[in-house]
């Protein structure tokens, strides 16, 4: 459950070069890359309102986006669509600098950020990343940080050194139609936003370490997606930070066998056989989730586990509901709550197993 480093260097440089073919469109222009041009050179030249059109084609290069109101559009999310790959030497700029946030394919950057504390000063509104396949990041896929707005739908991002999927420092974001695979921290995730007023909303994650991961947010619905093959697959998380974690929703979402096994590391004690997982999470409602076959023996395994945070330095649940979810063949339970906090409510499930007994009617 790593942290990514906060932003505490120097901007690097970035390159601008001429883009051929602008288009217009309706309410922007449409700046169309093909095969063997630059797609930051096209972010660079994007104004508010402007289309980026990336052709089919596999590009190792890594993109930067700090303008407001722009879209970075692929050809589609498979391999014979729009394929983001490593360049063979990551570009000079805060994105990809190694100290910071590291080699990533897609970065959603603050146009303003205080240099030695990481906060965000001035964020990058309504920026929009579709129809892309990113791949083989030691960082991240897509990385949003200081965004408000941020759109990332009908993309793809498949085994990244840390994250899938994620945004930090950020508001209103939404996360639609997209899958993350074996992605070595987290497929999806929302982190460090006390106001995050997030969707995330009908995708697919598979093989990750943790499918979605909610850490030190607030706001967060998480709905219609499929968490499979995971070693956690759903989990919100108090890490001791100000502000905690929960008034999450998490509701009719399919977390199915998520019985990866992730060894101990520097943040995280051993994982497996996770469905859905509250670590001194508050006010927060999961609900008419459908929650199978997650087996383990660690601390976050069975279907629905409801625990305190203090391991992590944050607090105990409370004021949170778990109802009216389907949850079967779970071990070591469907239903686990350690009895911790107050106000823990378990209501109307349909379940099999509960540590303590009588949590399923």
């Amino acid at each position: 459950m790593r942290k990514l480093v906060s932003a505490g260097v120097a901007l690097g440089f970035g390159i601008a070069l001429s883009v051929p073919a602008a288009a217009a469109a309706a309410g922007g222009t449409t700046i169309v890359v093909n095969p063997g041009q630059s797609i930051q050179a096209a972010v660079n030249q994007a104004q508010p309102g402007d289309t980026v059109l990336v052709k089919p084609g596999v590009y190792h290069q890594a993109v930067q986006i700090r303008t407001d109101g722009i879209t970075l559009r692929g050809s589609g999310d498979f391999l014979g669509g729009t394929v983001i790959e490593p360049p063979a030497s990551p570009p000079r700029n805060l994105c990809s600098n190694p100290n910071v946030f590291g080699p990533t394919g897609v970065c959603i950057l603050a146009k303003k950020v205080n240099q030695k504390t990481g906060a965000v000063i001035t964020p990058v509104y309504n920026d929009t990343v579709t129809g892309l396949y990113v791949k083989g990041f030691s960082s991240n896929g897509v990385f949003g940080y200081g965004t408000y707005g941020l759109t990332v739908q009908r993309v793809v991002a498949v085994d990244d050194g840390f994250y899938g999927i994620s945004r930090f420092e950020s508001t209103k974001t939404l996360f639609a139609n997209d899958t993350a695979i074996g992605n070595n921290e987290a497929g999806f995730y929302v982190g460090d936003s006390p106001n995050a007023a997030t969707v995330v909303r009908d995708n697919v994650a598979k093989g990750n370490a943790l499918g979605i991961f909610i850490r030190h947010a607030r706001g967060v619905t998480v709905m219609n997606n499929r968490a499979t093959g995971n070693c956690q697959g759903v989990l919100v998380l108090d890490d001791g930070q100000p502000g905690g974690a929960g008034n999450a929703v998490i509701q009719r979402n399919s977390v199915f066998r998520n019985n990866k096994s992730c060894p101990a590391n520097e943040e995280a004690p051993p994982l497996q056989g996770g469905g859905i997982l509250l670590v001194g999470a508050t006010q927060t409602k999961v609900t008419n989730n459908s929650v199978k076959g997650n087996m383990g023996a660690q601390f976050n395994s069975g279907g629905i586990v409801v625990v305190s945070a203090a391991p992590f330095h944050g607090s105990d649940p409370q004021f949170d509901t778990i109802s009216h979810n389907t949850a079967f063949r779970d071990k070591p339970a469907d239903l686990r709550w350690d009895g911790s906090g107050s106000n823990i409510n378990f209501v109307a499930n349909q379940c099999a197993t509960s540590v303590p007994a009588g949590l399923c009617p």
